[in-house]
Parts: structure tokens; sequence; C-alpha cells
């Protein structure tokens, strides 16, 4: 049976949560570049009042058993990749293993496919982020190709992992 995972708006009441669920940096190692850590006070409310929607994205907070877990977003393409959206997400360290990132993930694309009416996600991940891989390989992602040291973060080169997902 699959957890219940709430997708909802971010509020302002989540912030002391968001705080202490994404100040931690085995959240942050594998996040993209624009995820702070430290992550402050002053980050949530960017987040919140700015950052969730900057671009024309739709993020959503995630919440589990009336608790804010994590967040999951979308930020659309444009010119002629704007069928296509690049789609994010992230977990609580508390609340890693329980499928819950698996369940969001399951319900952000059917909105993105279904009331949305995009064609294609792309999700890029992180060479050594095998869980995540893992996750959108249960919701129906395939791999499309590896970019070698793609990306510098944090001192290290990493490869990127291209995983998408079409509906057409």
């Amino acid at each position: 049976m699959k957890p219940a995972v709430l997708l909802r708006d971010y509020r302002d009441s989540d912030i002391p949560e968001l705080v202490n669920l994404a100040n931690n940096k085995n959240v942050s190692r594998y996040l993209v570049y624009t995820f702070p850590y430290p992550y402050t006070v002053p980050d949530a409310e960017w987040w919140i009042q700015t950052g969730a929607t900057e671009n024309g994205a739709i993020t959503r907070a995630l919440e589990f058993e009336g608790r804010l877990v994590g967040s999951i977003g979308m930020t659309p393409q444009a010119g002629w990749k704007s069928h296509s959206a690049e789609i994010g997400y992230w977990v609580g360290e508390p609340y890693w293993g329980k499928g819950l990132a698996s369940c969001a993930l399951a319900a952000m694309t059917e909105l993105a496919a279904d009331s949305l009416g995009y064609q294609r996600l792309i999700a890029p991940v992180l060479g050594p982020n095998k869980a995540s891989m893992r996750v959108l390989e249960k919701c129906g992602y395939g791999l499309e190709g590896v970019l070698r040291s793609d990306v510098y973060k944090n001192g290290t080169y990493y490869d990127i992992y291209h995983y998408a997902r079409n509906f057409r």
C-alpha cells in the first residue's frame, strides 16, 4: 500500500520545519546549486514567497501524516522545448525509505500529463544519487543518457544521468 502523501501549496507556517529538514548536508548534497546549505530562515522565507513559483515553476510541499516532509516541483522549459518541464524533488532525511518520493513523483507526473498537458518531463540526477534514480525508474522514467563531468559542485565533478518520461 502506497503512503498517502499530500501535495499542497507552501504556507508561512512551514518555515520552521522547512529549515529543520532542508538544513541537512545529506539532503542538499545532490540537489541543484541554487538549493543552499546551510539552509536558513531567510532562505525558507524567500522560497515560500518567491522561489517556489519563480520562472513559472509549479512547486508543492509534501505533507505526510500532517507534517511537512519535503518538496516537489516542475519548471517549464522554453522555446522549442515548451512541451517539457524539468521535475525535481527532495524528502527530509527522517522520512527516507518510506516510499514518499515515489508517491509524490507519481502524483506530480500525473498532474503534469493530465492537467497541465506536458508531453515530456525531464529529470537530471547527479551520478551518486542512486536512490533518486530508483524513484524515477519506479515511476516510469527512463535513462536517456549520461553527461560526463557535466556538473561541478562543492569541489567535485559529477556525471549527470538524464532521465525522462514521455506521454505522447
